[in-house]
């Protein structure tokens, strides 16, 4: 059930078909019908998000996201919808757990650390030269050896070819810095997006046996279909194989763990010795540091929150919530002492300002006060 027919379904907009999709949705269970009922209650189209009233955040707020109202990956959230869950309030629900061996992690990426002294989306082409994007009007970005690259009206890049290729094909690298996330149409009709402090290298054109991607942070691809030309993404030692289409890769440097999880066809997932074949609906989980590998069974949409510009945390260790607020406003967390031993779980939408989210974060132990770019925790 995605969100906006819900809205719709308020405003009485719902065509015939929406109609009956909606109806059969909201009779199938008691708790789509309470959802539906919170939904309208708290709904209201002219509250801004500078109006927003945290304390009410702080209510208990009883399964909001339901296995029967999961979050849509394509479906872009209005700001101006004052519900609770989605325009950026947030629920949390707080457990005392101890987190063993916890350390502050500090950033350890040449990638990351080229982008922490820029706000801009940077392309490098073959050459070293590098083009901002946020700069560049629609139109023809840049010409190489035959390949036009042009950015949309929705600011999207893309390439296209424009002639015969007289040589090998040569490497672009996209850098989307903290606090940004980019859309790119690679040479072979592959959609990907790119979320904050991620790097994606890839060929100017596709040759050989088969398309290969080097990437550093997070992306979630839509892969062009070739069976002739397997596409495969290599990040931190690790080597997803696509014989399907929809996934995402979280593989940031300065996280413990690598995520590839799977919403459409068929991954085959590579990391030293060890492989795994991933269905749609799960979710591999490696560890570079112990060469182990683990599959479960998750929820895709939440995966992708972040393409939906929120964030969704499932019993997050303070240290994992932190990096995430780091990496989307370009901050530097000091923690006073040790790292709070605290779980946190709920969602929140990533347009509200960095003292709105710590707020939210907040409980009677634990304290925060931003100097400069840097967040300071302290207990």
């Amino acid at each position: 059930m995605e969100f906006n027919l819900i809205i719709k379904k308020i405003n009485d907009t719902l065509s015939p078909e929406e109609e009956s999709v909606f109806a059969a949705w909201y009779n199938e269970s008691d708790s789509n019908r309470e959802y539906f009922e919170r939904v309208q209650k708290n709904y209201q189209t002219d509250l801004q998000p500078q109006e927003i009233d945290l304390d009410r955040a702080w209510k208990n707020i009883n399964e909001i996201i339901t296995p029967q109202t999961r979050i849509r990956p394509y479906y872009k959230y209005a700001i101006a919808a004052a519900v609770i869950l989605f325009i950026g309030i947030g629920y949390f629900t707080q457990t005392k757990t101890t987190i063993q061996n916890a350390v502050p992690v500090t950033d350890n990426g040449v990638v990351e650390k080229e982008k922490k002294n820029s706000n801009d989306i940077i392309l490098t082409l073959a050459d070293g030269s590098k083009v901002v994007l946020n700069d560049q009007k629609n139109g023809v970005v840049a010409n190489q050896q035959n390949v036009v690259i042009t950015k949309d009206k929705d600011g999207q890049i893309r390439y296209e070819e424009n002639g015969q290729h007289d040589r090998k094909a040569a490497y672009n690298t996209l850098i989307t810095p903290n606090g940004r996330t980019f859309q790119i149409a690679l040479p072979d009709g592959t959609n990907v997006w790119m979320n904050a402090g991620s790097s994606l290298k890839y060929p100017t054109y596709f040759e050989g046996t088969e398309r290969t991607v080097v990437l550093t942070g997070e992306a979630y691809f839509e892969v062009a279909h070739n069976a002739k030309m397997p596409f495969k993404v290599f990040s931190n030692n690790q080597e997803v194989e696509v014989l399907g289409t929809h996934f995402n890769v979280r593989a940031y440097e300065n996280e413990p763990v690598l995520k590839t999880t799977l919403l459409e066809g068929k991954i085959k997932i590579t990391e030293g010795s060890n492989s795994s074949l991933v269905k749609p609906g799960q979710q591999v989980v490696v560890s570079p540091d112990k060469h182990s590998m683990r599959t479960k069974e998750v929820n895709t949409e939440l995966a992708v929150a972040w393409k939906n510009r929120l964030f969704y945390f499932e019993n997050a260790r303070y240290d994992e919530i932190m990096r995430e607020i780091e990496r989307w406003y370009d901050v530097d967390v000091i923690y006073k002492g040790k790292i709070p031993d605290e779980r946190f779980e709920g969602a929140i939408q990533k347009d509200l300002k960095l003292n709105q989210v710590l707020k939210m974060l907040e409980s009677k132990d634990i304290h925060f006060k931003i100097s400069g770019k840097e967040v300071i925790v302290t207990q």
